[in-house]
């Protein structure tokens, strides 16, 4: 090789070497690596980080033999440029000048004269150590992925099971309520050990798996959200209860309504049969006996749950009895409607001079008779009256679209049930 070749190789390797020892100590110095040195770690991630581990230690090893022959041909090539020189700094730049050790072979494999060393050329120590590198920075990576993925999550999990604890002390929990969160605590400490000493066991096809912290995040709200119920429950418990009395009351006032007039509807319409109003007061009634028992013993905490659902069973107790007597109403309008429709029809015959018209008389009669007897047939109504309408629309040769009490284009919804949608 000649001096300029020399000169310009040499001018390679050292720089290979700077680049190569500013990135070790990048590596060695690393978040990631040194929380996996330090870490006891488990499963998965421990087989990963050994065979990692095993190739940093190869790394360095590779790396102090390279920079070792690097030093000794700047060394080399300083002392001065002659003949013999020159022979040697091309057999250490260009020939198997780097002497490893040899990688540890089974006893059973190992030959009687097999060597303790091998040397290798400086371009190949560098593709070892370059094999090395990505070897090792890729476990490291991958572990550090994993971890910016969990630790998150798992430090919310954990401030909030300390909420957790916090509401339940000021909530006063006794030990059998307490008991019934073990399961969780037990869960929460199963998945931040396996966050810690393992996490890509919840690394699947490069995505990190999440969905044992989010169920845990899912039981802690609503833990907490209970909790929080207790706590405001304690400290109103008896706004509460009032609040919620009253609303029964009010549910038992639109019952009454609604039931004194089914009996009127009843009364007066037979079909379509009227609605049944079931009464769920004393039900509701019964559910505020039951918290006044559960506040004596002190469960704050199912009083809250309790709570919670005595006023939704109101709220929809209230929604049924209000949707009960518009039903209800329904038919007592839609009565009046029909009444209506046919007086209007019988003064339009009138002035046609068509009301003594004796298949228009019947047909009145028999409409007049179903909607002036008691109970009434609001469907049959509904027949007889299409009927005379129809007749007298044949007689008169006149429609208007708004007088037709039979389905169709300008008909209601309901029109051929007696007007009454269910």
């Amino acid at each position: 090789m000649s001096w300029e070749g020399i000169d310009h190789e040499l001018n390679r390797v050292r720089g290979e070497a700077d680049r190569i020892t500013l990135n070790l100590a990048d590596l060695d110095a690393h978040v990631g690596h040194q929380l996996l040195k330090g870490a006891a770690l488990e499963g998965r991630t421990r087989r990963r980080w050994e065979h990692a581990d095993a190739h940093v230690h190869t790394l360095w090893t590779v790396y102090d033999a390279f920079r070792l022959v690097v030093d000794e041909a700047t060394r080399l090539r300083a002392a001065g440029a002659g003949p013999g020189a020159q022979a040697a700094l091309t057999a250490l730049l260009n020939g198997p000048s780097v002497v490893l050790p040899v990688r540890h072979t089974p006893l059973g494999e190992r030959g009687l004269l097999d060597a303790d060393e091998e040397s290798v050329t400086l371009a190949d120590a560098v593709a070892r150590m370059t094999a090395a590198y990505e070897e090792a920075t890729g476990v490291i990576s991958a572990v550090e992925a994993a971890w910016d993925v969990l630790n998150p999550r798992l430090g919310e999990l954990d401030a909030m099971w300390q909420e957790t604890g916090t509401l339940s002390d000021m909530v006063g929990l006794g030990e059998d309520e307490e008991d019934g969160y073990e399961a969780l605590r037990s869960d929460l400490a199963a998945v931040g050990a396996t966050v810690r000493t393992d996490p890509l066991s919840l690394v699947e096809d490069g995505r990190v798996d999440t969905s044992d912290l989010d169920r845990l995040r899912q039981s802690l709200e609503r833990v907490r959200g209970e909790l929080r119920d207790a706590l405001r429950m304690r400290d109103s418990y008896t706004e509460s209860v009032e609040r919620l009395g009253s609303a029964i009351d009010d549910v038992e006032e639109a019952v009454a309504r609604a039931r004194g007039l089914r009996a009127r509807v009843v009364a007066k319409v037979s079909s379509p049969a009227a609605v049944e109003v079931p009464d769920p007061v004393q039900g509701l009634r019964a559910g505020l006996g039951e918290m006044d028992s559960l506040r004596a013993r002190g469960r704050w905490r199912e009083l809250g749950t309790r709570l919670g659902e005595l006023q939704r069973a109101v709220h929809e107790a209230a929604d049924d009895a209000r949707d009960r007597e518009d039903d209800l109403a329904g038919l007592m309008e839609r009565r009046a409607e029909l009444r209506g429709r046919l007086q209007a029809f019988r003064a339009r015959a009138v002035r046609l001079g068509l009301a003594e018209d004796e298949r228009l008389a019947g047909l009145h009669d028999r409409a007049h008779t179903e909607l002036w007897t008691a109970p009434c047939d609001l469907r049959a109504a509904t027949v007889f009256l299409s009927s005379y309408l129809r007749a007298l629309r044949e007689l008169g040769g006149t429609e208007t679209p708004g007088d037709r009490t039979t389905p169709g284009t300008g008909a209601s919804d309901g029109e051929s049930d007696g007007g009454v949608s269910r």
